[in-house]
């Protein structure tokens, strides 16, 4: 297993880009590599922790820095405006016995509700621990994408 946290990005101020690289280089090892532009997005950002989405891991990686990493999405957001961003946070599952990836894609199209949006993936971890088990086995993804009237995270059919 790696334990380097992948950092993949276009579309990233400097400023940007060493905020993320240094919080995520107080957390493991950082493989950085920067992604080709999609013409939908202005700015693309995936993260790709290598371990599960569990409160083990907000403790590990910091309050200061998940506050730090909140902050810079929604600065991000209020930059770009209407301009297509896209955030891409995922992690090994929801354990280190299942194998499974928990996927969290956020892009700017909610509007008002995407500061809501942030703040709550830090609170999901045990209704998506729920969830993750009671689903089958056998898949490899389980995606969220925030709904803006429900003001909620749900299971999205895209699988990135």
């Amino acid at each position: 297993m790696n334990d380097a946290t992948k950092f993949e990005y276009f579309g990233l101020s400097p400023f940007e880009i060493e905020v993320i690289y240094n919080t995520l280089s107080k957390f493991s090892a950082v493989d950085e590599k920067i992604l080709v532009e999609e013409s939908e997005y202005v700015t693309l950002l995936r993260i790709e922790f290598p371990v599960p989405y569990d409160d083990e891991f907000f403790r590990l990686f910091g309050f200061d820095n998940w506050q730090k990493f909140k902050a810079l999405f929604n600065e991000m957001k209020r930059r770009r405006g209407r301009k297509g961003l896209k955030i891409i946070l995922s992690f090994s599952g929801i354990s280190a016995d299942i194998n499974s990836r928990i996927v969290f894609l956020l892009t700017n199209d909610i509007g008002p509700q995407f500061e809501y949006a942030t703040e709550k993936i830090e609170h999901m971890t045990d209704s998506i621990h729920i969830q993750v088990k009671n689903l089958e086995t056998s898949r490899q993804f389980t995606t969220y994408t925030f709904d803006a009237v429900a003001m909620k995270w749900v299971i999205s059919g895209k699988v990135q």
